[in-house]
């Protein structure tokens, strides 16, 4: 009669681990590098799927209204928080890898518009920690990654809202 194989032969078991294990930064994540790691081990569910059909949704009506549409992810630590927005980042980017993902081929072949109407997205990562204020991460954010994508520009102009009130009482 063979013998069971043991568990640590079939999977690979960390004899430690920290926290840290398990914190995905979203800034790591967008590079190619980081976006194999995030593919890597992202198991794509039904429910999934179906957060990111609403994302792309929600972005598909942002475009076609020409308006802006805001949405907050939220969830405990450890959650996926973090490897969602990074699977986004590669599927809007046109990541050949993420697209490869078959997972995937449902929400894709709805949303075919990602590869059809040949739209490139301005894909701007940064997160709140830290930050003193929305307005601060938000803009400041987009400021720091277009000098980073375009440094021979000029710097893109942004308005505090308090400052431009204050400006035109004056």
């Amino acid at each position: 009669m063979a013998q069971q194989p043991l568990l640590r032969d079939v999977i690979d078991i960390k004899e430690s681990i920290s926290t840290s294990d398990f914190v995905l930064s979203l800034a790591e994540a967008t590079t190619p590098e980081g976006t194999r790691h995030a593919l890597k081990d992202y198991v794509v569910t039904e429910r999934l799927q179906e957060n990111f059909d609403e994302a792309l949704a929600l972005i598909k009506a942002s475009l076609d209204g020409h308006r802006s549409k805001a949405a907050y992810l939220h969830g405990s630590f450890g959650s996926g928080k973090s490897h969602f927005m990074a699977v986004l980042y590669a599927l809007l980017s046109g990541d050949p890898a993420a697209r490869a993902r078959t997972e995937f081929d449902p929400v894709l072949t709805k949303h075919e518009w990602l590869s059809t109407d040949g739209k490139k997205f301005l894909l701007v990562p940064y997160h709140m920690l830290g930050a003193k204020a929305l307005e601060q991460r938000v803009l400041g954010g987009y400021v720091h990654h277009v000098k980073k994508l375009h440094p021979d520009e000029p710097t893109p102009q942004v308005y505090r809202t308090d400052s431009l009130f204050a400006d035109i009482r004056a």
